[in-house]
C-alpha cells in the first residue's frame, strides 16, 4: 500500500497527515491543562469498513436463517449506507506511568475495572484512550426508513450501525498495531465505561482526556454518547498483552449473551 505524508503547520498546531485507500489519519496537538498532547485522528470511508451479509448473520438471534430471509432487504440497506457513513475514530497514547493513568482509575476499590487495572493493565506500557463512530447520519437513515414505513429495513440500518462501530474499532486495533509493533507491544481488549464495573459516569474522565469535539462525539446530561453510534474507551498497550474477544472472567455482567 502507497502511502504519502505530508507536514502542515499551521498557528500553534503540527498536523501530519497521511492518505491511504479508505481512510485519512492525521496528527494534531491538543492542550489538556498544561501540557501539549498528540492525537492521532481516522476519517474512514464506508467502503473501507467492508460491510457484508455475513455480519448480520452474527448479529441476529436466528442466525444464517433470518440473515437468508431478508437477505434482499440487509443488502439494500448496506447500498444505501454508503453515503450515510462518515466512520471517525481517534486516539491518544498515555504511558502507563503518567499521572494521568491514574485519572482512569475508579474511585471503589471493589470495581471490576480496578481488578483489570492490577492484572493485565498492569503490565501494560502504554494505554489507547480512544473514541471512535459511524456518524450521526446512519440515524437519519434509520429514521427514512420509518417515515416511508419500512420498519424492517430501519431494523437493519440501526443494526448496521452497530456493525459498522465494531469495525471502525478493528481498523483501529490494526493502526494500533501498525504503530506499535516493532517495539513488541500489542493491544489487549478494549474496556469501555459502563464495562467490567467501570462507571458510565466516569464518561467524563475519559473525555477529558480528549480533545472537545473528538470525531464529532459529545456527552448528554446521563453520559450516553451521540451520535448514539459511537464507542469509547481504553486499550492496553504491552509486550505481554494478548486480545481475546470476550474477557468473561473479569466482567461482572452475569445476563451478557456472550458469557461462557
Amino acid at each position: 500500500m502507497k502511502e504519502s505524508e505530508k507536514i502542515v503547520p499551521t498557528a500553534g498546531e503540527k498536523k501530519s497527515v497521511t492518505e491511504e485507500k479508505g481512510f485519512t489519519a492525521g496528527e494534531k496537538g491538543f492542550t489538556a491543562g498544561s501540557d501539549q498532547l498528540l492525537i492521532r485522528s481516522f476519517d474512514f470511508t464506508a467502503h473501507s469498513l467492508n460491510i457484508t451479509l455475513t455480519d448480520f448473520i452474527e448479529k441476529l438471534p436466528s442466525g444464517e436463517n433470518e440473515s437468508e430471509a431478508f437477505a434482499k432487504e440487509i443488502e439494500q440497506v448496506i447500498v444505501d449506507a454508503t453515503t450515510f457513513l462518515q466512520p471517525k475514530a481517534a486516539y491518544r497514547i498515555i504511558d502507563r506511568a503518567s499521572p494521568d493513568g491514574d485519572l482512569l482509575k475508579p474511585k471503589s476499590s471493589n470495581s471490576h475495572l480496578n481488578a483489570l487495572l492490577n492484572t493485565e493493565l498492569k503490565k501494560t506500557e502504554k494505554i489507547a484512550v480512544f473514541a471512535c463512530t459511524a456518524g450521526a447520519e446512519i440515524e437519519e437513515l434509520y429514521r427514512s426508513y420509518l417515515k416511508r414505513g419500512e420498519s424492517i429495513k430501519a431494523f437493519f440500518a440501526d443494526l448496521l450501525g452497530t456493525i459498522a462501530v465494531g469495525k471502525i474499532l478493528e481498523l483501529l486495533y490494526r493502526e494500533l498495531e501498525k504503530e506499535y509493533l516493532n517495539d513488541g507491544l500489542h493491544a489487549g481488549h478494549a474496556i469501555s465505561p459502563g464495562d467490567c464495573g467501570w462507571p458510565l459516569k466516569e464518561q467524563a474522565v475519559l473525555f477529558s482526556l480528549l480533545p472537545e469535539d473528538c470525531c464529532g462525539i459529545h456527552l448528554n446530561q446521563s453520559m450516553m454518547m451521540i451520535p448514539q453510534k459511537s464507542q469509547s474507551g481504553i486499550i492496553p498497550l504491552g509486550k505481554g498483552i494478548r486480545r481475546e474477544k470476550h474477557r468473561c472472567s473479569l466482567c461482572s455482567s452475569l445476563n451478557c449473551p456472550y458469557r461462557k
